[in-house]
């Protein structure tokens, strides 16, 4: 065959085969184009999905942290009902000790006179020690007068 008569032979066939060819890539063009479509599809449902996990996930970490912080509370509240309670008992023993001073300087008082006559008795016993003691003293200065004379 000649180049001529092979073109001739072939261009029906080229023809049909160039549409079909035209057609295969308009029709995968159309599903590229829907493959495209399909891939935006499910990278938005994929997008959707992971935004409401997102939000599920801080939702649940900001529900954790408010109960953690009302669990805080919670113990804050505790503690300062047991120190309230605490500085009452030591108020209530503080006014005890108050009270208990005020007898104690009541008995004193009481007692005061009795000291100061006790303070005057060891004055005295003092004074009479030392009265006794010069009085031993001019008893011994007499006993040796007494013996120088007598020899």
């Amino acid at each position: 065959m000649s180049r001529s008569e092979h073109t001739n032979s072939s261009t029906p066939t080229t023809s049909s085969r160039a549409q079909s060819l035209h057609s295969s890539v308009s029709h995968q063009s159309n599903q590229t184009f829907s493959a495209a479509d399909a891939a935006r599809h499910l990278s938005q449902e994929h997008v959707s999905r992971a935004s409401q996990e997102m939000f599920r996930k801080v939702a649940d970490y900001i529900r954790a942290e408010m109960l953690a912080t009302g669990e805080d509370y919670r113990l804050l509240e505790n503690m300062n009902i047991v120190t309230k309670d605490r500085y009452s008992e030591l108020a209530g023993m503080a006014q005890e000790l108050m009270q208990e001073v005020g007898k104690l300087r009541t008995t004193y008082s009481d007692f005061e006179p009795y000291l100061e006559r006790i303070d005057e008795i060891s004055q005295q016993a003092e004074t009479i020690s030392n009265i006794a003691a010069e009085l031993d003293e001019y008893t011994k200065s007499l006993e040796l007068r007494l013996k120088r004379i007598s020899k």
